[in-house]
This record gives structure tokens, sequence and C-alpha cells, in this order.
């Protein structure tokens, strides 16, 4: 009887230790200051960063935040495997700054910060945003900002204020998901 314990506690543990390394990854909350405010974001890394490592930026929908974010589009669980660092942004106070450059500097000074700790390859910068996340997306995309990102990646939100393809001089590599049964924001 002992010796059949001792076997089905290592099968547990066995099966146990597999289950829980599936995704294996790093979260950190990062806090860095800009423009004299405190911004924070939840940073997700592989358990092995290596220097030059694509970043994805992520940001939010209005009125929710990081950790609301990652809850559901669970992109953090494909880093280990996909070697990605993801970073999922917070706005201040809910909403982003979709008119000024209040927002753009602190995904800019994002980038810097990660660049600064993991060595990410600059040439493999990704945005995805849902909802008001996305239309700061569409207002980065007419900016200088803007051109440091290889492709976009909008969920469900746009930014109607302005066209940012007139501000554009090279291509925008640009995917936008949009649901027509979108009840939240419909388009």
């Amino acid at each position: 009887m002992n010796r059949l314990l001792k076997h089905l506690f290592f099968s547990v543990a066995l099966f146990a230790s597999g289950f829980f390394s599936a995704f294996a990854y790093q979260q950190n909350t990062v806090y860095i200051t800009v423009n004299g405010t405190q911004r924070n974001m939840i940073l997700f890394t592989p358990n092995n960063v290596s220097n030059g490592m694509p970043l994805m930026i992520v940001t939010h929908g209005m009125n929710q935040d990081a950790s609301y974010q990652y809850t559901n589009d669970h992109l953090y669980e494909l880093i280990d495997s996909e070697r990605f660092i993801i970073a999922y942004l917070n706005s201040n106070g809910g909403t982003w700054d979709i008119g000024g450059n209040n927002d753009l500097n602190f995904v800019d000074a994002a980038v810097d910060y990660i660049d600064n700790q993991y060595h990410v390859n600059r040439n493999r910068l990704y945005w995805s945003g849902f909802s008001m996340g996305s239309m700061l997306i569409y207002h980065a995309i007419g900016s200088e900002m803007g051109k440091k990102f290889a492709a976009f990646a909008p969920c469900s939100g746009v930014n109607f204020s302005e066209n940012p393809w007139e501000k554009r001089t090279i291509p925008v590599n640009l995917i936008h998901c949009h649901s027509y049964d979108d009840d939240v924001f419909n388009y």
C-alpha cells in the first residue's frame, strides 16, 4: 500500500507540474514616471528572456484596466511558446488621451523602459487595443510615434475625429477586428 501511495503521489505531482508550467512566464506591475505623473503597466515576460524579442503593447477599453484586458484576451498565454514580451498599459483615470500627447508619451516611455530592461527588437514593436484603446492606436498612427510600430491590431474601436492615413508617409500594417454584433461600440 505504501508503494501505491508513493506512485500515486508521484503521478499527481508530475501531472500538476506539467499543468502549472504550461504557461511559463513572469508577471510584474511596473511603474514609470511620464511628464511628472506616475503611470503603470502589467508586464508579462517569458521565463527565459533573450535579447531581440518582439514587444506587444496592449491598451484597454474605456473604464476598464490592464487586468480586465489580459483576463479577457489571454494573449499573455502565448509569450513563452511564441517568444515575445507583452505590456498591458493602464490609462490614467479610465480613459485614454485620444486627441493629445499624454498617452502617446506614455506608450513611448513604456517601450523605452522595456527596451532598456530587456533589449527588445525595435523593428518588431506591435500594438493591440480594445475599444478606446483602439482609438488611441488610430490617434498614434498619424503621429511620429506611430511610425515606430511594425503593425497594429485594433479591436472594436475607431477614432472618428481624425484621419491618420493622410498623415502617413509610409505604409501601415494593420488588422482591424470589429463585430457586426458589437452592442457597445456599434460601427
